[in-house]
């Protein structure tokens, strides 16, 4: 029989680890372990992924699954929109309006260098280019037109796209293509077949693409029709197996995946040069189905969004031997008695949830151990609004509001069984403030004054008395936050719902805006600096929220959301292990609490064993 060796044509390594970057089927001997190890075949699976912040369809995409673009599209009821949002492999952050807001226009490219052609509303001619901050005009299509289907996967300057509707041809479509330089469009070579498209129903490049599905009305409707163009015609390659009309992939002419009409828009199938192969489905059903938007450069990793009936949730696909599991929030332990305007500090898995609201100021705390909550000793003194900071074993509440009203400077400390009065108080009274860091680090911004006017101060804890620290660029009240004293932020509250601050031990800075406004009482929030951190839930005129968006010390982007939008709440722990404790709208509490996990990625490593 033949060995390994043979086989594969390598031996079998003596290691004392798992090797990082194994390839499919790598095989060793792990002497630390004293086992015979394999890197496991890659498999294809889909998974749910941040949403986008403006839900919407129609709308266009171009770029990889870690670096893309969504752009334009149509909100509901019927609302052109100019939104245009770039995704880093984690959430959505908010980029540069497109010029005109409208549908179904053509695409190719990157993130930073990208490009839109046509679509709009009223139907346009018009393209313009992405360099990742702003848009340029360039070029004019032939003609105005929309259902446009680009081939130009990871290229701006090397584009065949296909010309779906026009003016004068409406939903008979054309076989009409035009080609793209990066500065010129000009007249390509007549597609087989007529028809419309999405405007996402084409990938490879301006001399390897590739064309799929589509419709012509009134008959015969969605076809399974498939074209490939070598760079100078196009001749017919492998069928879809479902036809569909509005087929959105993303790959490279041997390599594409697409979402199939059946089921509910959510079946999907792979493309490998030759022929079509079902692969599972989605996960997402999209009633309608239609303009959807794909990015990716390989059929290996790639996403398709603007889907389910609320038009903004991702899916993103996968081929690799690793095993990712997407970020989500999940149901935690049930608190012991129910509050809004509460207080929490630790980690999600070693929290203390101390005091707040229901019909009166509460000095109640219970602990957290990542499975269940237990009731632990009451704070001195009953608080709510106030900051804290510190572990499960050593934290500190300080400010906020005790009975019967009194904005107060109170500070109590906590040695992990019971809480003591602190000689060493707040320098002023405030209520809505943020707190982080340690017990003998700590950190006090912003709140509301006695006066009703809200601070511009900080303040800073060494462990034996509270100095000034430094001043925000604009007064923050009831706005979420955390860090530690040299690296912390806070964002959201009143009365700017988006901007967000960073400190750095000595100076408060602008960092980026917030997508969505959360302007009312307090949102949660969990991060260890400036620079990690997730912000959820909140109040806003329209009522609690549920977005949750991620930090990365530039740009926030969306994240999974609540599975229960509430507002004055409280959060803790990091951006990838958080806890959201209570809360609730305006005029009601809650016990429940929900566990933040973010995105893993882990290697798919198998023993062999004997039976």
């Amino acid at each position: 029989m033949a060995g390994y060796n043979e086989i594969r044509g390598l031996r079998v390594k003596y290691l004392s680890d798992d090797p990082a970057g194994a390839e499919d089927g790598q095989v060793w001997y792990n002497s630390t372990t004293g086992n015979l190890r394999v890197q496991g075949i890659g498999v294809g699976a889909w998974s749910s992924a941040a949403p986008l912040g403006t839900a919407r369809y129609a709308a266009t995409g171009f770029g990889v699954q870690t670096a893309s673009v969504a752009s334009m599209g149509v909100t509901i009821p019927n609302t052109p929109t100019t939104a245009t949002e770039e995704y880093n492999g984690t959430g959505w952050s908010t980029g540069t309006n497109y010029p005109a807001g409208g549908l179904g226009g053509g695409t190719a490219g990157t993130q930073t260098a990208g490009l839109i052609a046509g679509g709009q509303s009223p139907r346009s001619s018009a393209a313009n280019q992405y360099d990742g901050t702003s848009w340029t005009g360039t070029g004019a299509l032939p003609v105005a037109a929309d259902n446009i289907s680009g081939c130009g996967t990871g290229t701006q300057t090397n584009v065949i796209m296909a010309i779906g509707r026009t003016p004068a041809t409406g939903n008979s479509g054309t076989n009409t293509s035009v080609t793209y330089n990066g500065s010129v469009f000009g007249s390509g070579p007549n597609l087989n077949t007529a028809r419309m498209y999405g405007s996402q129903a084409g990938s490879g490049t301006g001399t390897a693409g590739l064309i799929f599905g589509g419709f012509i009305d009134p008959s015969p409707n969605a076809m399974t029709n498939t074209e490939e163009y070598d760079g100078s015609s196009w001749t017919n390659g492998g069928s879809l197996n479902v036809a569909t009309g509005f087929a959105n992939g993303f790959g490279t002419q041997t390599n594409t995946v697409t979402n199939v009409k059946t089921p509910a828009n959510q079946g999907s199938e792979q493309y490998n040069g030759t022929s079509w192969s079902a692969l599972p489905n989605i996960g997402v059903a999209t009633p309608g189905g239609n303009y959807l938007v794909a990015t990716g450069t390989s059929g290996n990793a790639g996403m398709i969004s603007a889907m389910s009936p609320t038009l903004n949730q991702v899916a993103e696909w996968n081929f690799t031997a690793n095993t990712i599991t997407p970020a989500t929030w999940a149901s935690g332990g049930t608190v012991p008695y129910t509050s809004r305007q509460n207080m929490s500090f630790g980690t999600q898995d070693a929290a203390i949830n101390v005091g707040g609201f229901v019909t009166a100021t509460l000095s109640t705390a219970a602990s957290y151990d990542g499975a269940s909550w237990t009731a632990s000793p009451s704070l001195n003194v009953a608080a709510r609004m106030g900051g804290v900071a510190g572990t499960q074993t050593a934290g500190l509440q300080f400010g906020g509001i005790q009975p019967p009203g009194t904005y107060n400077t109170n500070m109590q400390t906590w040695n992990g069984s019971a809480w003591a009065n602190s000689p060493l108080n707040l320098t002023t009274g405030t209520y809505g403030l943020m707190g982080c860091g340690t017990q003998t680090a700590a950190l006090k911004v912003g709140g509301e004054n006695p006066a009703g006017g809200n601070y511009t101060t900080s303040e800073e804890f060494d462990g034996l008395g509270w100095t000034a620290g430094g001043t925000l660029p604009e007064a923050k009240y009831v706005a979420a936050g955390n860090g530690v004293q040299t690296s912390a932020l806070i964002t959201g509250g009143s009365p700017s719902g988006t901007t967000t601050f960073e400190y750095n031990g000595s100076l408060w800075t602008a960092g980026g805006a917030l997508s969505t406004s959360r302007p009312g009482t307090q949102a949660g929030s969990a991060g260890v600096s400036s620079s990690s951190n997730i912000v959820f839930g909140g109040n806003a005129p329209g009522g609690v929220i549920s977005a949750t968006e991620g930090y990365d010390g530039t740009s926030w982007s969306t994240r999974p959301s609540l599975a229960t939008g509430r507002g004055s709440t409280t959060g803790n722990g990091t951006s990838t292990a958080g806890l959201m404790v209570s809360g609730g709208p305006p005029s009601s509490t809650t016990t429940l609490t929900e566990e933040f996990t973010g995105e893993t990625v882990s290697a798919n490593i198998k023993t062999f064993t004997t039976s």
